[in-house]
């Protein structure tokens, strides 16, 4: 993985906090003719286990790859209260010990742009069967668009903490369905054609607790020394606590799929 930041230092709110995506999404993807029921995923950066257990309910035998050993153990804890049996791998995504060929699908959720990406299309393209796919998806909040984001983002900066785009998100400047352009030049490189791409708008409520516990699990705030975050966190709780709850954020996901040839 490049520009490493260390999740794990957040475990604990990062399994608490970090919000699923909405069913539509699986909606979406059926009406594209992909389905996941019956069939071998591996999730790449699963983190604790937030679209393991997605792809879990829509009937996938799900392998989850994870890097961060106490993200692996929080998505197990959440697993069993949800009654899901997943598999989790103690790997990069660079280097996964599953057999060739052994894949329908391989997915990155808020995750392809941690990854030394020609290394994990080496993997993918060992990994997918004929016909299997690569499904890439980001999620965001859209700041632009809320007062919320806003003045939290004015708080941050206020305490020094620069806000900058994850990983390799901010590679290039130029935008293709909101992921970085290269990305489908890339992905055509290898060898994988692209069959679809699409985002979706939607919003998600938060109490302000909820809220703040999100910000502390996004990756400029992850490295920020305790005393220095705690003192940020209060401020935002101080300055949002007058506004009537649920706050309601505006998001946007993007979606690519493509698929080994036969």
């Amino acid at each position: 993985m490049s520009n490493q930041v260390n999740f794990g230092r957040v475990s604990k709110e990062y399994s608490k906090y970090r919000d699923e995506l909405p069913e539509v999404i699986f909606e979406q993807f059926r009406r594209r003719n992909i389905e996941f029921s019956g069939k071998a995923v591996a999730d790449l950066g699963a983190g604790s286990g937030i679209f393991c257990r997605a792809l879990a309910r829509q009937g996938a035998s799900v392998t989850g790859i994870e890097p961060e050993i106490s993200l692996i153990s929080a998505a197990k804890a959440q697993d069993e209260a949800e009654g899901h049996s997943i598999h989790y791998i103690h790997s990069v995504a660079e280097s996964i010990d599953l057999p060739d060929r052994s894949l329908d699908a391989v997915t990155a959720l808020r995750a392809w742009h941690w990854f030394d990406r020609r290394s994990v299309l080496k993997e993918v393209r060992r990994l997918l069967k004929r016909n299997g796919l690569l499904i890439v998806i980001n999620s965001v909040f859209v700041p632009q668009l809320s007062d919320v984001a806003q003045q939290t983002f004015r708080i941050v900066k206020q305490f020094g903490v620069e806000i900058k785009p994850a990983g390799a998100m901010g590679e290039v400047k130029e935008r293709r369905n909101d992921f970085p352009v290269n990305w489908f030049r890339e992905w055509e490189e290898s060898g994988l054609k692209l069959m679809a791409e699409w985002q979706y708008d939607y919003d998600l409520s938060f109490t302000v607790e909820e809220w703040c516990g999100k910000m502390r699990t996004l990756s400029w705030m992850t490295n920020v020394e305790d005393e220095r975050k705690e003192r940020i966190i209060a401020r935002i709780e101080g300055e949002l606590s007058p506004l009537p709850e649920p706050l309601s954020i505006p998001h946007q996901y993007s979606v690519a799929v493509m698929i080994m040839p036969s």
